[in-house]
């Protein structure tokens, strides 16, 4: 805290961390400017909706911002968005725990590779701190600096798509969207060698402890937490059986292809399977077609002693979570992390 400043306490978590509100800031900010990182992908706009938090004390009003976002049931536990909450007097705050773990990082651009159209491997060696600790399925956010024409930093949330045994270097998957301010960044001006940020790791999407057998679904660029899991199980002898469908337009959208069927020959009990929705006849494909959800209905078993993870855009997975339900899988076997 600045000397002199007497802002209310923002009190996070029982007292475990104690900040000072100044005047008029959301508490995203001002909880940032204490290296507490609260995971927004908008940079503030209340669009994203990643930086809910719980007030625990008297709440102030949601502001029209926070009720376009926020759902009856959340808004009725008080919980609200870090980028639209101005703190005015005293008051406690709920955090999950490992926002607090979370850290920045320096990096360096050390490799950047494409691996299929419009999609590019970006890895990072670590500077400062010089390693992570993280799960596989877990992301962190990418800062996009100040620009000449847009001043404003922006982060953006990405998976690891590298093993945590790596955690001196990780992998981060981008996928280029047309006036994406991130992407655009990504693809056209980084290079390697360049200075980069992010923070983190943030999230819960990662392997349960089961015996289960394993449902992976993922589209696009949602293969990438799959694949650090993948590469972590591989590292630890895991042997509990698994699928991959992976969804794609055509063969030239698709991500980790060698290396996913390498695995198979690898792995005992894994198996990839590839569902291309626009492949053309000069494609010559001969694999799955059409949908992936029509897929996983087509071609799985009942579904009593399975796990499901998905990853992808919020169509994919909750159209694919249906046909999972209906192939027996129940809620709580199934887990997902959507992006948009």
């Amino acid at each position: 805290m600045p000397p002199g400043h007497t802002g209310p306490r923002i009190i996070i978590n029982g007292g475990e961390r104690i900040l000072h509100a100044e005047v008029g800031r959301p508490l995203l900010f001002t909880a940032m400017a204490e290296k507490i990182f609260i995971p927004s992908a908008c940079g503030g706009r209340a669009s994203c909706g990643q930086c809910r938090v719980r007030v625990l004390s008297r709440a102030p009003k949601h502001v029209p911002e926070e009720r376009a976002v926020l759902t009856a049931d959340e808004m009725a536990r008080d919980v609200h968005l870090a980028c639209q909450l101005r703190v005015t007097e005293e008051t406690r705050i709920e955090l999950p725990p490992g926002y607090l773990k979370a850290r920045q990082y320096r990096a360096r651009v050390a490799r950047m590779r494409d691996l299929a159209r419009d999609m590019r491997e970006v890895e990072l060696d670590l500077i400062e701190p010089a390693r992570m600790r993280f799960l596989a399925g877990q992301y962190v956010q990418f800062l996009r600096p100040e620009l000449e024409h847009d001043p404003r930093p922006l982060y953006r949330a990405y998976s690891m798509a590298s093993s945590p045994s790596s955690d001196f270097r990780i992998s981060l998957l981008f996928a280029r969207v047309l006036e994406g301010e991130v992407t655009s960044y990504v693809f056209d001006r980084l290079r390697p060698g360049d200075s980069v940020t992010v923070n983190g790791p943030f999230g819960f999407f990662h392997l349960k402890e089961s015996t289960r057998q394993i449902i992976f679904v993922a589209g696009g660029s949602g293969i990438a937490p799959i694949r650090a899991m993948l590469l972590d199980m591989a590292e630890k002898r895991n042997a509990r059986p698994a699928a991959l469908f992976y969804s794609a337009h055509t063969p030239a959208d698709l991500v980790y292809a060698e290396e996913m069927r390498a695995r198979e020959r690898d792995m005992p009990g894994f198996s990839f399977i590839p569902v291309l929705s626009r492949p053309a006849p000069g494609d010559r494909w001969e694999g799955e077609k059409g949908g992936l959800p029509a897929a996983l209905l087509r071609l799985l078993p009942e579904l009593d002693d399975h796990e499901a993870y998905l990853c992808g855009g919020p169509g994919l997975v909750d159209s694919s979570i249906n046909a999972l339900k209906a192939k027996g899988i129940r809620d709580e076997q199934i887990f997902f992390d959507k992006f948009s």
